[in-house]
């Protein structure tokens, strides 16, 4: 299951433009992209919840063929359900064979999905965590010598046995049949606190420890981070994390480059650079570390630098912008989003500083 019904309120005002699980990565929707490469892992059948956006991201997904899928479904939820009620409310898709994966829809990663579900089910829990070293800001989960889960964020108090390494949870886990006997009924609620923390008291959560890529692109700092990191990556290792537009080196720069997009003379890349399907570069532009999306306009003369360029957004002739993300305003009489401004049609959001290196 690819939990997708989230509003996306981290990735304002970009996601009053597209739901968050069609934001693309490197030129490619990440719910596409993840959905590929689960089928490449051999699932077969998926089912998808939406709420925000929902018939954007079902054309984005279609049917699943062209993505690996014999069969995808779609529950659509009225009211935002969390968690553990979006897995619940659709039970009936996921009952039969034992066993299934859940993967939020906001991060990439190369975890072994065979051997996940082979530590599952020798484990003897009833759901297994995939975990990696603690990050500042995530919550932190503790985990004992035997792989189990004694806490998370606290919750319960670490027992004496936890061992000396914090981890935080990628939003990958797989679940038995059982667990969905044990999510309430009937309303929203959390996977974590209204089942996980009642497993962790019977020693029935476990933890499967990943040390390869895991990156979440849920917020825009983290998108745009993510998206530089996977472009300084070698060409192997992307194809093992994600599916992208091809990527080359051009000038200065490593540069992600979509189909028909089109450079003008006098062009200047530099670093690392996403640039979508059809967008166009104006004569004598200069991009610097920075994504520009499909059909985006960066104007003749303009210089960017760490900088997100939302699709179809078209900026002011010889613009100067870091650090900030900027994109279409498709409903003119809403208030912005906090901490957003609105200039001549265009929405202006201020980029978180980039995380520290871990």
């Amino acid at each position: 299951m690819l939990l997708a019904a989230g509003l996306g309120n981290r990735m304002l005002p970009l996601t009053r433009v597209l739901p968050k699980p069609a934001i693309p990565v490197l030129g490619r929707p990440i719910a596409a992209q993840i959905l590929r490469r689960l089928a490449e892992g051999g699932v077969t059948h998926a089912v998808v919840n939406l709420h925000h956006k929902p018939e954007r991201l079902r054309s984005v997904l279609a049917d699943g063929a062209d993505l690996g899928l014999k069969g995808l479904h779609y529950s659509d939820e009225e009211t935002i359900l969390g968690t553990g009620g979006g897995i619940g409310n659709v039970a009936s898709e996921l009952r039969g064979d034992g066993d299934f994966l859940v993967h939020n829809a906001d991060f990439l990663s190369d975890v072994d999905l065979a051997a996940l579900v082979s530590a599952h089910r020798s484990s003897g829990c009833l759901a297994t965590l995939v975990l990696v070293p603690a990050r500042p800001v995530y919550t932190f989960v503790d985990i004992d010598s035997s792989d189990r889960v004694v806490s998370i964020g606290g919750r319960p108090e670490p027992a004496a046995d936890a061992t000396a390494e914090n981890y935080l949870f990628t939003g990958l886990h797989v679940l038995s049949d059982e667990v969905l006997d044990l999510i309430p009924s009937g309303r929203p609620s959390s996977i974590v606190t209204d089942v996980y923390l009642d497993l962790i008291a019977e020693r029935k959560l476990g933890a499967f420890v990943h040390d390869g890529f895991w990156w979440e692109f849920g917020n825009l700092g983290n998108y745009l981070e993510g998206s530089l990191r996977l472009l300084d990556l070698p060409a192997e290792q992307i194809e093992s994390i994600a599916m992208t537009d091809p990527i080359r080196e051009l000038d200065e720069a490593r540069v992600a480059v979509g189909e028909g997009a089109d450079f003008h003379s006098g062009v200047s890349l530099i670093g690392r650079v996403a640039i979508g399907m059809a967008a166009m570069i104006g004569e004598g532009s200069t991009v610097e570390e920075s994504v520009v999306m499909a059909e985006a306009w960066v104007s003749p003369g303009s210089h960017i630098r760490r900088t997100i360029v939302g699709p179809g957004t078209e900026l002011p002739i010889g613009c100067e912008l870091q650090d900030v993300l900027i994109c279409t305003d498709p409903d003119p009489n809403a208030d912005p989003p906090p901490g957003t401004t609105r200039e001549d049609g265009l929405l202006f959001a201020p980029l978180p500083p980039a995380p520290d290196a871990w």
